[in-house]
């Protein structure tokens, strides 16, 4: 496929490889794509930030720099921030178009359907794989080109929603831009009376054709005048804000117009500065309107397909878009009055630097792109690389093209002679495009199943959500390949139960193959040194381990209450790492809830009568010191762990060896798995990772209570 990104604020069309729907989406051929001015070319203009900004986000800030510079290595610092600084940015969140293909959840559309699609998966490119509740039925092919607006025409719709007006009301609207003219008209449309204001005149006379009154704010008296707009001369049941500003004058102005108890709808962008005088003696409401509807950014409704209710929430983005489709069948909306700029996808780059040139009085309202309804399809893209394989390199797929992958599984195998990497697979074709193109990897693809039909790949790696890792080991296992699944092995105990039984079914066929799971700790060369040392003390241990886990963003998949939780997905390593040092059978296990359940302590005896104390503690910020601090003690002996990258040796109290690294054992997993490929251990659990894994989710499960 072909598709629009920017980097570094320049737009280009770039070549990726066909998206491969999950089970709740569907494929869409794009016909129209449109065109966001103001998200988008915002968008371009903040990556054109300076090398210095651009490199303070990507690390959040100079400490975490200079933090990262002490851990990893000026290489691994400086290969971060330069992927941030060239991170592309794929553009588009609204188009129209025929369905190719659907998931296996899909129930409201089949291949042939014409669709409109919205948000951030309905991007400016020759195809997009999108959610079905971000999708609607267009009636006619012949709308397809006024559907391709339909995230515009939604954004506005919501913000109507969000209103909650009876019929008949006096409102005002600030901004005449796309979304602004949508919102004139659907409140028209509506019944309610509108007055628009907007310094460009002719956006002004477009807004005038479907009734409104308008008015040049640069002006306007709105002291004086402001209230006379209504019929009652109190001022206008609501202000609807959908323009973009860079100082609160606006909201001040919006503030004079409206009556007591009127309503603030802020849709744009500015800076929002109340008067509490202004908005105390009014009893002001203020709303927020986020994009097209109730179940955006909400994890539940974009990625598990979960719907809300009617009888609690009637406007959803899947009800409103099915709204706007129904008024464009009915005549009752009219994106053409915007007179939207009409131009070929192939010409976008040309098009975007236009419209970044261009006076505001000048640009279109609308800009929609067309594309070719010929397509050829290329599952996979097929890259020229000149490095030759070391000739006894394992042929190897990742899976998975997120942080951990680009950032530590990636630069690793390019440095390890033992594997090749013949194939890169992802979810989003932009991103794997560009990390076939960086690492020089032969094959790119969105489907991970086409890989593993290909007899030469050998093994795989697997650094994908939680949720997915199940799913795709089985299918690796029975494509016969060797897997490296990162931690965790799968999140409950069913999903455990169906690797156990597919493990006992490839030792009883006979075939070799090793499935190994990304638990790094114990492969650390500290954790190696400490293990050498225990081997020469028998008596039993006594552990306590400390693992902070700082807040995670809001919109991090990790917070998806589908993926787990962060006790299965980072707590892990520590319950891993103790069974692999200690190495006798449990005997006992107990968990306390704390922080309200947000944390663990967990007690951990075996056998051998040593004890493990593991507490599990949330912070609000990361503190100066280790995020994983272990202290190790046996006689008169005692070692301290910090992060897995120092080891420290005490006996006495007395410091004997102190030794550091700057692996926390992630090379040296991808070695233990070679060897484990080369020479395959015997057994059901040879390494311990289903033992590790079966605890790890029977404590997260005592954790909840």
């Amino acid at each position: 496929m072909q598709l629009l990104i920017a980097r570094q604020g320049k737009v280009d069309v770039v070549t990726a490889p066909d998206p491969a729907p999950a089970e709740h989406e569907v494929l869409i051929q794009t016909y129209y794509s449109c065109i966001s001015p103001g998200t988008e070319l915002q968008a371009l203009s903040q990556q054109s930030l300076s090398v210095g900004n651009l490199a303070r986000r990507a690390c959040r800030s100079w400490d975490k720099v200079k933090a990262s510079l002490s851990r990893r290595g000026w290489k691994q610092t400086l290969a971060r921030v330069s992927q941030a600084i060239d991170k592309p940015l794929t553009l588009g969140y609204s188009l129209s178009g025929r369905v190719l293909k659907s998931g296996d959840a899909v129930h409201s559309f089949g291949p042939g359907d014409w669709v409109a699609a919205v948000g951030p998966w309905a991007g400016h490119g020759t195809m997009a794989c999108v959610p079905q509740k971000f999708c609607a039925p267009v009636p006619r092919p012949e709308m397809l080109g006024d559907a391709a607006s339909a995230a515009l025409a939604c954004t506005a719709l919501h913000a109507t929603h969000r209103a909650e007006l009876p019929a008949g009301s006096e409102v005002a609207v600030f901004g005449l831009g796309s979304i602004g003219q949508f919102a004139v008209e659907i409140l028209r449309l509506s019944g309610h009376q509108v007055v628009a204001f907007d310094p460009v005149a002719s956006r002004r006379q477009t807004a005038e054709e479907t009734g409104a009154k308008c008015y040049d704010p640069l002006a306007f008296d709105f002291e004086q005048t402001g209230a006379s707009l209504s019929s009652h001369g109190q001022g206008l049941d609501a202000v609807f804000l959908c323009a973009k500003a860079r100082s609160s004058e606006l909201v001040g102005q919006a503030i004079s117009l409206c009556r007591k108890r009127g309503r603030l709808i802020i849709v744009g962008e500015f800076p929002i500065e109340i008067s509490r005088e202004q908005a105390y003696h009014k009893e002001l409401v203020v709303r927020f309107s986020a994009a097209y509807g109730e179940g955006r950014y909400d994890p539940a409704y974009e990625y598990l397909d979960q719907d809300y209710p009617i009888e609690f929430c009637r406007w959803t983005v899947e009800r409103n878009l099915r709204l706007f489709m129904q008024w464009l069948d009915e005549g009752r909306l009219a994106p053409s009055r915007q007179q939207p700029q009409l131009g070929k996808f192939e010409k976008a780059p040309t098009i975007y630097q236009d419209l970044l040139n261009m006076p505001t009085a000048e640009a279109p309202l609308l800009t929609l792109l067309e594309y070719n309804e010929l397509l050829i399809q290329k599952p996979m893209l097929r890259l020229v690389t000149h490095s030759a394989p070391h000739p006894n390199a394992i042929p190897l797929a990742v899976i998975g093209v997120g942080r951990f992958a680009t950032e530590t599984h990636l630069p690793n195998l390019s440095q390890n002679t033992g594997f090749q990497v013949a194939a890169i697979v992802g979810r989003q074709p932009a991103r794997v495009a560009r990390t076939a193109a960086r690492f020089k990897i032969p094959l790119a693809t969105c489907d991970y199943k086409q890989i593993l039909q290909d007899k030469s790949i050998a093994s795989v790696l697997i650094a994908t959500p939680h949720a997915s890792h199940c799913a795709q080991v089985l299918d690796a296992m029975d494509a016969g390949k060797h897997v490296l699944v990162e931690k965790p092995l799968c999140i409950n105990l069913d999903e455990l139960a169906l690797i156990e039984a597919k493990l006992t079914e490839i030792r009883r066929a006979g075939r070799d193959q090793a499935l190994f799971v990304g638990f790094n700790r114990r492969f650390a060369p500290v954790s190696q040194s400490l293990l050498r040392a225990r081997e020469k003390h028998h008596a039993p241990v006594e552990i306590r381990y400390e693992y902070l886990t700082p807040p995670l963003p809001s919109g991090e998949w990790y917070n998806r209450p589908e993926q787990g939780g962060r006790f299965i997905g980072e707590v892990c390593h520590a319950v891993d790492w103790i069974l692999w040092l200690v190495g006798a059978p449990l005997a006992n296990c107990s968990v306390t809830p704390s922080l309200g359940g947000a944390g663990a302590d967990v007690t951990l005896i075996f056998n051998d009568d040593s004890r493990a104390h593991l507490h599990h503690r949330p912070v609000e910020r990361m503190p100066s010191g280790p995020k994983e601090k272990v202290e190790v003690s046996a006689g008169e002996n005692r070692w301290l762990i910090e992060d897995f990258l120092c080891l420290r040796q005490h006996r006495h109290d007395q410091l004997i060896h102190e030794e550091h690294s700057r692996s926390k054992g992630h090379r040296e997993l991808l070695d233990a798995f070679a060897a484990a490929i080369a020479q395959p251990a015997s057994g059901a659990d040879p390494y311990g990772f289903i033992a590790s894994s079966r605890l790890v989710i029977e404590l997260a499960s005592k954790a909840k209570g």
